[in-house]
């Protein structure tokens, strides 16, 4: 039977052990969560619908060209070009990103995307005075799950975008050629944020615009059968996804590549230690989660430095600040590896915040 003055030596080895114990599996814990599935070869992330729907994106899915659609043309010349896109959003999609982009050296020059339940047109506009526009808006059409016909005509007076045939927007903005030459890419942008999910059933990007009663017909035409006749009257390539195809999506048009169908998904632009360039609800969720995740790393580290080390509070948890910033820096190197993860230097910035809750709060511990 123990001694009365030897239960506090046992009572504070039981503490030493419970903490490092906690400390190790934190610290595991960590890794693992920042650098899960682990998985440096993932799969692209597609597959084709039944019954002509087309083909379906889960985040991390990507088709797209090896070679540039249309020869690069002088960017300050203007253009008149048509895209037909006919897509299923996600309903619950929470952030924003493309889904179909041109892309010139791992840049977007053009693109349509989805942005939590609205549209927008992604490229180089310029309003009257020549004021520089990057993004144009149709809101809260990408909200029920259904499949849109998305039409845009571009010129150098306006852009106007159909809905099913019918005219949505026009927005008093010219475009210049420079927009609307780069590879094609469908599902996963090369940009932030760009894990898409939905389904693609046909694209169609040609030289000129069509007018108003064509648009209507060709989406009658599209309800009707899921087919659309090739343009005759304009030069350009035009993709169907309703019948299923192994590795390629053929073009069917006069001029264009096709589309590479990868087993392998691979981020077409990695990046290292990033910010964000936007701020939105994902962002936020992130920046919380990740600070609540770092106070037990900094709480259970600085105390475990206390009680195994001589080292005053101050140093412990100047350590301990030291360590998170170490691990967390070594969580986002890692990530830029993973074509799944995202490697950023906002998850950098608010992990060491959390570290330096966590250590604060074992130093009000031991002033108490």
């Amino acid at each position: 039977m123990l001694k009365h003055k030897q239960w506090p030596r046992r009572l504070n080895y039981v503490i030493r052990k419970i903490v490092t114990l906690l400390t190790v599996g934190i610290w595991i814990g960590i890794f693992v969560a920042g650098l899960w599935p682990f998985n440096f070869f993932p799969k692209n992330r597609i597959r084709w619908l039944p019954g002509g729907a087309g083909l379906h994106f889960d985040g991390y899915g990507q088709v797209f060209s090896s070679v540039p659609l249309f020869s690069p043309r002088a960017p300050d010349t203007t253009a008149e070009a048509t895209i037909e896109l006919v897509f299923t959003p996600s309903k619950s999609y929470n952030t924003a990103s493309t889904v179909f982009s041109l892309v010139n050296q791992d840049e977007v020059s053009f693109a349509i995307g989805q942005s939590l339940t609205n549209l927008f047109l992604q490229g180089s506009f310029t309003q009257g005075g020549g004021k520089p526009v990057v993004k144009l808006w149709i809101d809260d059409v990408c909200g029920h799950a259904q499949e849109l016909f998305v039409t845009v005509t571009l010129d150098a007076r306006h852009v106007d975008v159909y809905l099913d045939g019918q005219l949505a927007r026009s927005f008093p903005v010219s475009t210049r050629a420079g927009n609307l030459s780069g590879k094609v890419f469908v599902g996963h942008s090369v940009e932030d944020g760009g894990r898409w999910s939905g389904t693609v059933a046909q694209l169609a990007i040609s030289e000129g615009t069509l007018d108003a009663a064509e648009i209507s017909r060709r989406h009658e035409q599209w309800t009707r059968t899921r087919h659309l006749d090739r343009d005759m009257s304009h030069r350009g390539a035009a993709y169907d996804f309703v019948t299923p195809a192994a590795d390629f999506v053929r073009n069917a048009g006069e001029t264009g590549p096709d589309l590479i169908i990868p087993k392998i998904f691979r981020v077409s632009k990695p990046t290292v230690l990033e910010w964000p360039g936007h701020f939105n609800r994902s962002v936020a969720v992130d920046a919380v989660v990740n600070i609540v995740g770092f106070v037990p790393f900094g709480l259970v580290t600085c105390l475990c430095l206390r009680f195994w080390t001589g080292w005053s509070i101050s140093r412990c948890v100047a350590m301990t600040i030291l360590a998170g910033a170490s691990v967390s820096l070594t969580i986002e190197l890692l990530q830029a590896l993973l074509p799944t993860r995202d490697s950023s230097l906002a998850d950098v910035v608010t992990n060491i915040l959390g570290t330096v809750i966590g250590a604060g709060a074992a130093v009000i511990d031991k002033l108490g």
